[in-house]
């Protein structure tokens, strides 16, 4: 039952606005920035950066994005 709730629940943001966001890290090529959906986070699959999603709203100030390491810290 677990999974039929999982599978109802609405998506963090919808999957078009996700299609078009990107990191926003000049360390690398805007275009190789892709997100993807981690819990309440859009994390890049290039530098590992997170950016919080709230109300369906993604934070993609630079200044508030939070490097992976201080995210595997944050874990241990």
């Amino acid at each position: 039952m677990a999974d039929s709730d999982a599978r109802s629940a609405p998506p963090l943001i919808p999957d078009d606005f996700l299609a078009i966001l990107r990191c926003v890290n000049d360390d690398h090529p805007r275009d190789d920035g892709v997100l993807r959906i981690e819990g309440d986070f859009l994390v890049c699959t290039v530098c590992g950066y997170r950016y919080k999603v709230e109300d369906g709203i993604p934070n993609m100030l630079w200044e508030d994005a939070i490097p992976p390491s201080r995210e595997e810290a944050a874990r241990s």
